[in-house]
């Protein structure tokens, strides 16, 4: 007898599927293949503040993933600071913070050293340096002994902003565009390497970019970089790029002394944009001068420096309205939104929230007008002299007559002038400063 054997008949979709599984199969085995055949590197992370703080987070995440490109990660930062009063505190490094609380090692720069010149890396056998705002020029030494060299994170498009402040020059030069340069670390210059690589961001449509908002942000834009640039290294030295020295600009570090404003020659955009580039590192401050005229007729005077805290342009203030134009360093408090408006050099104003005078707490503007005889809101911020001041002006304290002071303390206690010298006599009063 004849038997005849019936294959089962697949459909076209079986088939499909029973192939979509193979190739996923393939896929995932020449994957797992490749990334077990990829480098690891043995990092030494040279970095200090919080900005460093997000890429060392990063390297510490990327590491513990099963496609890995991190074999191990050391720390190399600032000793630990002494800060408060009296520098009885002791204050580690933001890098530090992190470093201990995964367990990472920790080395630490030369106490008050300068340059790293002469000293050696503690350790051996790293493979690559990763450096994010460490402060300090990393010398060929230390470069030449890592295996693979190191790559520097870099806030700004380089060749531009070469320095040490590229995010707070960016915002002093009102560029529309900024971004992240991931380089080779140089051993003669900072900031000179080849360029691995780059990424930008549009600041056309951002309004008003202070350094606070473009640090979180370039920052998330670094460490995300950095990473792709590690798993993707042996390409980015192949197409790394030098580079154009004709594009070099430079980003100096910023200086205490730029904070100072100089109402007469300073435009309000200007100054609104200086704070909004340096107010979180230097808060910018004027002079505000308080006089006393005492009943001898003698004058006390104290130049006081005053921080002028959260600042902002008006889209309208009283400034606009007043009769003759104010001089640039006049304010007026505005009562519809409780700030302080000044006047510039163009007659336009900037407006802020809170002052600080220097050696005293915050104080709200507000405050500022009700604590420091300020007359009808308004007065002026400036440097004047004794003969530059009269009794009727804002700032300016007369000391009252002893009768005048008898006479407020009765009003106070609700006692007749008759009652009141038969119990306190006739001179209790003390005019005070």
């Amino acid at each position: 007898m004849l038997r005849t054997t019936i294959l089962p008949c697949w459909s076209a979709a079986f088939r499909r599927s029973v192939r979509s599984s193979f190739l996923q199969h393939a896929r995932h085995h020449a994957y797992t293949t490749q990334q077990a055949g990829k480098n690891k590197f043995k990092v030494v992370f040279f970095g200090t503040d919080d900005f460093a703080v997000k890429h060392l987070k990063e390297l510490i995440l990327d590491k513990a993933k099963p496609n890995s490109c991190i074999a191990s990660i050391d720390l190399v930062c600032p000793p630990d600071r002494k800060t408060g009063r009296k520098l009885k505190n002791i204050t580690p490094s933001p890098t530090k913070g992190i470093a201990e609380l995964y367990s990472i090692p920790v080395h630490h720069t030369p106490e008050n050293a300068k340059t790293l010149e002469g000293w050696k890396l503690p350790g051996n056998g790293y493979d690559l340096g990763v450096v994010v705002s460490f402060g300090y020029f990393v010398p060929a030494d230390i470069i030449h002994g890592l295996k693979h060299g190191a790559v520097n994170v870099h806030p700004s498009l380089l060749p531009k902003y070469r320095g040490a402040a590229p995010i707070q020059h960016t915002i002093l030069a009102g560029d529309d565009v900024t971004g992240v340069t991931v380089q080779e670390l140089d051993d003669k210059k900072f900031d000179a390497g080849r360029i691995l690589a780059q990424q930008t961001m549009d600041l056309s449509r951002v309004n008003a970019p202070n350094y606070r908002f473009l640090k979180e942000k370039l920052g998330d834009m670094g460490r995300s970089l950095l990473i792709n640039t590690l798993h993707n290294f042996d390409k980015c030295k192949k197409n790394a790029k030098v580079q154009d020295l004709s594009q070099v600009s430079s980003a100096p570090k910023i200086k205490k002394e730029w904070s100072e404003i100089v109402f007469d020659d300073m435009r309000a955009w200007q100054i609104e944009q200086l704070y909004r580039a340096i107010g979180d590192q230097y808060p910018l401050r004027t002079t505000f001068t308080f006089t006393r005229i005492k009943r001898s007729k003698k004058i006390k005077q104290r130049h006081i420096t005053m921080q002028l805290l959260n600042m902002f342009l008006p889209d309208d203030s009283p400034l606009y309205y007043m009769e003759n134009e104010a001089e640039p360093g006049t304010f007026v408090y505005d009562e519809k939104t409780s700030t302080l408006h000044i006047s510039c050099a163009d007659g336009g104003a900037v407006a802020v929230t809170h002052i600080k005078a220097e050696g005293s707490d915050v104080i709200s503007a507000r405050d500022f007008i009700n604590g420091y005889e300020i007359r009808d809101q308004m007065g002026q911020f400036g440097y004047f002299s004794e003969e530059d001041i009269h009794p009727e002006m804002s700032g300016v304290r007369v000391t009252k007559r002893r009768e005048e002071y008898n006479k407020t303390i009765r009003r106070r206690m609700k006692m007749r002038k008759k009652e009141f010298e038969e119990v306190y006599g006739k001179k209790p009063g003390r005019g005070r400063w």
